[in-house]
């Protein structure tokens, strides 16, 4: 599944592209996928001229001259931006641009949304739902997250994949982190310190920020899908790994909440 860093990479490769263009016609194939009635979407869209796009957490949001679509990848959603024609039975929403251009968004697992939203976009509903992002807010409060963590004996590792205490990690990311700063996934939210919101938030940003100058990770079936291979599946230093680059005991591999977990039991309290 695409997480932060994979989708910071998807908007900048789409910003260079297709800022400016307007869009001309809509092909919706999988009615689903748009969470708007789609009569309503295209009317909202067409003749619309994209001026940015942005990113909060993991959505992509095409800032519109009125309005956004705001663009979820969920699993498997991929975005191709090409002049020629493509077709497959998995692409299921077609941009067409007044300069003949065409963004096509494929998705194998169907799980993708969009939505056409205008106002302020922050404050209603989905983004108004979520956390702080652990990219873009560089004054996150140490103890407003610890206020909302401490209150939950849910694990650590449920928490931190909860997209309305933080926007933005995913599986992978919070193996990392919590293996960065030599925390236990299995801790309860209960028992995690103030110093350890510290360390979450600042090696959160370390990572994830590295993340993002290699382009994301490209593991199993994640590839970006508009030409950029990512890097930092190099840098991983326990999620998929066998050994502790630390202590070199066996890593533990476990579900927790039905996501596999790596971490270290030795190095990781």
């Amino acid at each position: 599944m695409p997480e932060l860093p994979e989708v910071e990479t998807v908007r900048r490769v789409l910003k260079k592209s297709l800022v400016g263009k307007r869009i001309k016609d809509i092909d919706i194939r999988y009615n689903p996928i748009i969470e708007n009635d789609t009569n309503s979407f295209k009317e909202n869209v067409i003749g619309k001229e994209i001026i940015d796009i942005a990113r909060y957490g993991k959505y992509l949001m095409f800032c519109l001259n009125k309005g956004f679509i705001l663009s979820h990848l969920r699993m498997e959603g991929k975005y191709f931006y090409m002049k020629e024609k493509m077709d497959n039975k998995h692409i299921h929403v077609v941009f067409y641009f007044d300069d003949d251009s065409i963004l096509y968004y494929q998705d194998v697992r169907k799980f993708g949304r969009m939505q056409y939203l205008d106002g302020d976009i922050y404050n209603i509903p989905p983004l108004s739902l979520m956390g702080p992002d652990l990219v873009l807010n560089n004054d996150i409060s140490i103890i407003d997250l610890y206020n909302k963590i401490h209150k939950s004996n849910k694990t650590i590792k449920q928490l931190l994949l909860d997209q309305g205490i933080v926007a933005g990690l995913g599986n992978i990311y919070v193996d990392e982190v919590l293996y960065a700063s030599h925390i236990s996934p299995k801790k309860k939210g209960d028992k995690i310190t103030k110093r350890n919101i510290e360390d979450i938030i600042k090696e959160s940003k370390r990572i994830l920020s590295k993340a993002i100058e290699l382009k994301g990770t490209t593991i199993r079936s994640y590839t970006s899908s508009l030409g950029v291979i990512g890097g930092y599946q190099d840098f991983l230093q326990v999620h998929t790994k066998i050994v502790c680059p630390n202590c070199k005991m066996t890593l533990n591999r476990v579900k927790i909440e039905g996501r596999m977990t790596y971490y270290c039991k030795k190095c990781q309290r």
